[in-house]
């Protein structure tokens, strides 16, 4: 008798259970009627329950409409110039409107599940990379806009988020320009410019620094040598601060702080630093070496990268000429090895440059800007 009782029991709680979980999951899911919503969004690391770094460069609310099975949902970010592609769910995300400089991803998924699975290709100042990230909505909270399922309206939705995104954006503070020793010295008549190109460390291949780079170095007579100063500039923009890159060595020696020199001009943060040398076919002679520390806030970015400076075979009076100097020669010159030098062992073909854009744009292959990244600490390195 006991073991029926305790079997009807069971039985009862099985059912009773059963029901429950089934009524409450339908009646939640036949809550999300058609129609658009808004929905509180977060991005989540990959494998965390935490906030990404990501998540600074998208809105607080997504726009959702839902029709049916399907979902199309409208994403704001204030960082695309970082995001080459981006999928959600597996399914691409496509910008399909830019409002104050808000761009509108928008997606089709299926159902309402959260969170969603994203992952992005990005283009830093370091190189091209892809990320991976969660999206998370909180469909208990959201809002209805209204039952209409069109495009239009869903656009309209979107843009009005956006612009509401764009008021309530955090500008990134700015960093004072450091306070540096002016030189006295008097600018010889003498000064001339000459055409260099940024290569990796360890190939005859253009480094990812070559793009912020200006590739024209003002030469100075100074003493019994030479000035040699290199300038990098990047767009304000891009809001990596006035810091973003610091040069560590130059040359086999390290680089001063009175050396360097912060600034601005125009849309561009600057930045300058020089070294010495004692003869101008020290400039050809072999490929220079250096090292530079690039940080990218947003991206949770801060190493060192070893780079070379190849520089053309002669000078010229003013930056134009300079800039239309013939193109670097193909092959290095090996240097008489000296206790001060060593020779270079490259000699290979170097591909050819053309000529370079100006440098007032953007720095969109980056990420000082993708721009590596940026957000490599802050997506994929903060999960694990």
């Amino acid at each position: 008798m006991k073991k029926s009782w305790r079997t009807l029991l069971l039985g009862l709680l099985t059912v009773s259970c059963a029901w429950l979980l089934g009524t409450g999951i339908v009646a939640k899911a036949a809550t999300v009627k058609d129609g658009l919503y808004q929905v509180p969004v977060k991005i989540l690391k990959e494998k965390e329950e935490t906030t990404s770094t990501a998540n600074q460069f998208f809105g607080s609310q997504a726009v959702a409409r839902v029709t049916g099975a399907q979902t199309t949902l409208i994403l704001t970010s204030n960082g695309a110039q970082f995001i080459s592609s981006m999928t959600v769910a597996d399914q691409p995300a496509a910008v399909v409107k830019t409002v104050d400089k808000q761009a509108l991803y928008q997606v089709t998924i299926a159902g309402q599940k959260s969170p969603l699975a994203a992952s992005f290709k990005l283009t830093t100042p370091v190189g091209k990379m892809t990320e991976a990230a969660r999206v998370a909505l909180d469909w208990a909270k959201a809002k209805q806009l209204s039952d209409s399922v069109t495009t239009t309206d869903l656009l309209a939705a979107g843009t009005t988020l956006a612009q509401q995104a764009a008021k309530t954006a955090t500008v990134t503070p700015t960093i004072p320009a450091a306070t540096t020793t002016k030189t006295t010295t008097e600018t010889p008549a003498t000064k001339q410019y000459w055409r260099y190109r940024v290569l990796q460390g360890d190939k005859m291949s253009a480094s990812q620094a070559n793009q912020y780079y200006t590739n024209v170095a003002t030469v100075t007579p100074s003493g019994t040598g030479y000035r040699i100063t290199l300038n990098v500039q990047y767009a304000k923009s891009l809001k990596l601060g006035a810091r973003a890159v610091v040069p560590e060595s130059i040359n086999g020696q390290s680089v001063p702080a009175s050396h360097v020199t912060y600034g601005e001009s125009g849309q561009n943060e600057t930045m300058s630093y020089w070294f010495k040398i004692n003869k101008l076919s020290q400039l050809t002679a072999k490929l220079i070496p250096g090292q530079i520390h690039v940080t990218v806030p947003a991206l949770n970015m801060s190493q060192v990268f070893p780079v070379r400076f190849q520089f053309a075979a002669s000078g010229a009076a003013d930056q134009a000429q300079a800039a239309q100097v013939a193109a670097l020669p193909s092959k290095t010159t090996r240097a008489t090895p000296t206790a001060s030098t060593t020779p270079d062992r490259s000699t290979q073909e170097l591909p050819a440059t053309g000529d370079r854009a100006s440098k007032t744009g953007t720095v969109v292959g980056l990420i000082l800007l993708s721009l590596s990244l940026i957000w490599r600490g802050g997506w994929t390195r903060e999960a694990r």
